[in-house]
């Protein structure tokens, strides 16, 4: 896939360049002790995009912008492990916390399947099927279905 030229200059300004590689150990060992199931493809995204920070205008309020943290440490401290496996048995499979987007209390996971996802409490998002098309799909305000993930 071809990225839009603004995800690409996005995440040029956030210091991400092809063959970005980070050490993604501290990562790994958090989502371990807080029971994900780290899987391979979400390694390979944390060490190419692990510790960005991606600010970009809100595409529905022009002059304020966002960001999009991707650390999956900072991020879990938002939500409660509990409610990552609610979505995680609403798709029906592994999920990994990957970000997030503060001002909108929105969480990121990357999907075994390689989709992205967005949640904010009861709400899931399927936001892409990769980085590229999710962070598209964020930065336009793209009308995305939005389904409500209930308690068991």
């Amino acid at each position: 896939m071809i990225m839009e030229d603004k995800v690409l200059k996005l995440l040029q300004k956030a210091g991400w360049l092809e063959g970005r590689v980070v050490d993604v150990i501290q990562y790994t060992e958090f989502l371990d002790d807080d029971g994900y199931f780290v899987f391979g493809s979400a390694i390979n995204f944390l060490k190419e995009y692990g510790g960005l920070i991606i600010e970009f205008e809100n595409p529905k309020r022009l002059g304020s912008y966002l960001k999009l943290i991707i650390d999956p440490i900072e991020a879990s401290s938002s939500i409660f492990r509990e409610l990552s496996k609610r979505y995680e048995r609403y798709c029906n499979e592994p999920f990994v916390i990957v970000g997030e987007i503060p001002l909108m209390d929105m969480t990121w996971y990357i999907s075994l399947s390689g989709l992205f996802y967005g949640g904010n409490d009861d709400y899931l998002i399927c936001l892409g099927d990769d980085f590229y098309q999710a962070l598209n799909n964020i930065i336009t305000g793209a009308v995305l279905d939005v389904n409500t993930v209930e308690d068991e």
